[in-house]
């Protein structure tokens, strides 16, 4: 596998990756071994949900744009803070909205998007499987139909959530490779 240690050894400023899908593509998984290999920073924006917002989740209710929008201010909060410091950062980050990408990304100067899709079937098959997360498999239509399309101002690989996590990881080593 190609090495992802040195991607952001030469830069000046720090780099924010934005790993996006909706729920159950792998995204928390992929963001987490790009940090780790890498050496970022890695955040996960569920986090940042308040318990409000992962109570209604959890009971298969979507959030409104008006409910997301104090969740994006402390991403995006989060996110300057660490910029200021000079931290290279993944984020995992479900990116429905152009407009609250925009505001994610706004956070660092440089910055390049990952987006993880899947077929239903996977989906919903690894939503069943999974036991340790408050988002709702009820969901799963919701954000499918609110993903909206991606502008082509940032830097985006797109990948196949089945394919297996090494493989993924080769493909962004080889996506960021002309791009440091």
């Amino acid at each position: 596998m190609l090495s992802l240690e040195n991607i952001a050894l030469h830069r000046l400023e720090p780099l924010l990756v934005v790993v996006m899908g909706v729920s159950g593509t792998g995204k928390s998984t992929l963001a987490s071994e790009i940090a780790q290999a890498s050496e970022f920073t890695y955040l996960d924006a569920d986090s940042f949900h308040s318990s409000d917002a992962i109570a209604q989740m959890s009971q298969g209710i979507p959030l409104t744009d008006a409910q997301r929008e104090p969740w994006i201010e402390r991403i995006h909060s989060q996110l300057s803070a660490y910029r200021s410091e000079k931290k290279h950062c993944v984020l995992a980050y479900s990116g429905l909205k152009q407009q609250h990408r925009q505001v994610i990304f706004s956070a660092y100067k440089h910055s390049v998007g990952v987006l993880l899709d899947a077929d239903l079937k996977l989906i919903t098959k690894r939503l069943s499987e999974r036991s340790d997360h408050f988002m709702s498999p009820q969901l799963l239509t919701s954000q499918i139909a609110e993903m909206e399309p991606f502008d082509n101002k940032t830097p985006l690989l797109k990948l196949d959530s089945a394919d297996t996590l090494d493989q993924l990881l080769v493909q962004f080593a080889e996506f960021m490779a002309p791009l440091n």
